[in-house]
């Protein structure tokens, strides 16, 4: 069925069609493969901070090549001003430009911090560190991705207000509150309403088919997003809160439950075929679906460099969305939401000269594509996860980090080093390399042209 061979427009639409109407309004986790500036003492003494520069992808022939991921420029910025008072302000931007000039950005914090001896206050755009599971592996379920470079998706905090306050006998509670929402956004998706296209200008953007067989025929997709009020995008409610214990300095335990709209916009859609087989028509309506997100951290501290985690999540989507369903007829189709638990545990050490971390992620729930078309699939099922960086000098470092789904067979490495020129030039070398199964359809099938060999070089200011 011709269904079948447009399924991915769906997937991406998710995500994509409140990009306009949102256009219209609108601590991040470092890998150990990224070069961290907040070390770079202009930082500490002017309170601002950045970094921008140049970096190539296609070192050798047949890597790099996809659009969009041949070379890109950046600018990232950074600003904390901590007052006499022990107030923050904090402001955290990143973009890129890649070589289809497709502008990307994200403001993935800016708030301001009231600090008291026991208690904090914030107001703005920051993340909640609630889940271990949610910002080792970039699940996205709390927290948004800035999602630049799905080899490290970073993260993009939510908007509204936070309160933590500790007790004297251990007990720590977080709350938060918010009537605004910002969805993840699909930069590099390039829709044309008035001849009914989508294309892609990223490479971590999957173009939905232009056309499908009907009948023996190769027939032209014509797309109608029905895109939203920015108000009702923007206007939604969140509510969460975390509960802790810690027992001595070393033994912590937390449980946190979240209510809020899904980080990505969901749709319906309505598809018909002309008598004549001349064009076939896609209408896609979004649809906000609300989400539970619950689960729980235990921490162990064996010193200052060593720290062991278990952490679990769990999401429950609402079955029907927070807006009118549209009338869909027998080709009509709509999302089936599905409850989605994931467990993992893993260990951090850190000392003066390197740092590590290995993990393990399993999903335990159920995932099904043959019910379900508009069903995306988990980024990540029975995987592991090993990231190494060492300094080996002042001006040299060196990190690995490798990921294994051992379900579907997929493989995820990085390898950077840094050489720094001058202490405000850093060049860099490094390999990206995608792997997966030929025989498998997986999340990364569809990005395993996306490797890069590559090198940069930045400024720090």
């Amino acid at each position: 069925m011709f269904i079948n061979r447009v399924k991915p427009f769906f997937m991406i639409l998710m995500a994509a069609s409140a990009v306009n109407g949102v256009r219209a309004a609108e601590v991040t986790h470092h890998s150990t493969i990224e070069y961290n500036p907040d070390s770079h003492s202009y930082f500490k003494r002017n309170n601002f901070s950045g970094e921008f520069g140049f970096q190539s992808n296609a070192l050798v022939d047949n890597v790099g090549e996809v659009p969009g991921n041949k070379h890109f420029g950046s600018l990232d910025l950074k600003y904390k001003n901590l007052s006499s008072s022990n107030n923050l302000q904090a402001i955290s931007f990143q973009s890129r430009l890649n070589d289809e000039d497709v502008y990307q950005y994200s403001l993935s914090e800016a708030y301001l911090e009231f600090k008291y001896s026991t208690s904090r206050l914030a107001i703005g755009r920051t993340n909640l560190e609630w889940s271990h599971t949610d910002n080792v592996w970039g699940l996205g379920s709390i927290n948004n991705r800035i999602n630049f470079d799905y080899f490290e998706p970073g993260r993009e905090g939510l908007v509204g207000v936070f309160y933590d306050k500790k007790f004297g006998n251990g007990v720590d509670i977080s709350l938060f509150g918010s009537g605004i929402f910002i969805p993840e956004l699909s930069q590099g998706m390039i829709i044309d309403s008035k001849k009914g296209t989508i294309k892609c200008k990223s490479a971590w953007c999957d173009a939905p088919s232009a056309s499908a067989e009907v009948e023996g025929r190769d027939v032209p997709i014509h797309y109608d997003v029905r895109y939203p009020d920015t108000a009702d995008v923007v206007f939604r409610h969140s509510a969460g809160f975390k509960l802790g214990y810690a027992l001595d300095e070393k033994f912590y335990v937390s449980f946190y439950q979240l209510h809020k709209p899904e980080n990505s916009v969901s749709v319906t859609a309505q598809v018909s075929v002309e008598a004549d087989l001349s064009v076939i028509n896609a209408e896609v309506t979004p649809q906000f679906f609300y989400h539970d997100v619950r689960g729980s951290n235990v921490e162990y501290k064996f010193s200052d460099q060593l720290k062991l985690y278990a952490s679990g999540i769990s999401v429950i989507p609402n079955k029907y969305p927070d807006s009118d369903v549209p009338n869909i007829q027998y080709t009509g189709i709509k999302p089936q939401k599905k409850k989605v638990t994931y467990l993992s545990s893993g260990g951090f050490y850190k000392n003066t000269d390197w740092s590590a971390h290995a993990g393990y992620i399993a999903r335990i729930s159920e995932f099904d594509t043959e019910s379900d078309i508009l069903v995306d699939y988990p980024r990540w099922n029975q995987a592991v996860h090993l990231g190494i960086k060492k300094i080996f000098s002042r001006k040299i470092r060196v990190a690995l980090d490798v990921k294994y789904d051992m379900l579907t067979e997929d493989r995820l490495t990085m390898f950077k080093a840094d050489y720094s020129i001058a202490p405000s030039i850093v060049a860099a070398f490094g390999v990206n390399v995608i792997g997966t199964n030929k025989t498998k359809e997986s999340y990364w099938s569809q990005y395993e042209n996306n490797d890069s060999l590559y090198s940069s070089l930045k400024y720090i200011f």
